[in-house]
């Protein structure tokens, strides 16, 4: 996992910049870039501005044992859904973008994430279970396309997340990245 890069996340944006082809469009797709680095850098402050007063995040394929929408609903539950996913280190992500698609009011993204999760967030978040593998970390891989809208202010409605084609295997704390946060090292084990 010495490879993991976090800034993936916004900087694979990078080459799909010139898809925006008016101002409007720009604008908006440099909002999604800033709300992305805000999410690895764990910057609600950065986050939080990009969003419409109202949010509305629609959310499949996120929870491994919860199907049908599980996104947060409203700035105060967007607001706690970030602020759980910075104190308990969800927030560790890779997300590469291969295909990005951009409207005036609208941008898909498309690609694949690595997360780095602790035994205790993967337990929650449905991936691992007495069964899995003893680990005090996990990496879990997926596609995923996510929809965004805009509002008439510019920021965005929420997202429509879709991830897809799971896969978690353990990872043991020796081998976590050089840039993983040092507050979520010496996780407990999971699993049996």
């Amino acid at each position: 996992m010495k490879d993991f890069r976090p800034e993936l996340t916004y900087t694979s944006f990078a080459e799909h910049m010139h898809k925006a082809t008016t101002p409007l469009q720009l604008k908006h797709l440099e909002t999604v870039v800033r709300h992305s680095k805000g999410e690895v850098l764990a910057d609600l402050d950065m986050v939080l501005p990009t969003l419409s007063d109202d949010p509305q995040y629609h959310e499949y394929g996120v929870l491994g044992n919860v199907k049908g929408d599980t996104g947060p609903k409203g700035i105060e539950e967007v607001r706690a859904n970030y602020t759980e996913m910075v104190n308990n280190g969800s927030y560790v992500i890779e997300s590469k973008k291969t295909r990005v698609v951009v409207s005036d009011y609208d941008i898909v993204t498309e690609g694949t994430f690595r997360q780095i999760l602790t035994a205790q967030v993967a337990r929650k978040m449905g991936f691992v279970d007495d069964t899995s593998p003893a680990s005090p970390y996990y990496v879990l891989s997926a596609r995923t396309v996510v929809f965004w809208k805009f509002d008439e202010d510019d920021r965005a409605t929420g997202e429509d997340r879709y991830v897809l084609d799971h896969h978690i295997v353990p990872l043991a704390e020796e081998d976590l990245p050089d840039n993983y946060p040092d507050k979520f090292r010496g996780a407990p084990r999971a699993g049996a």
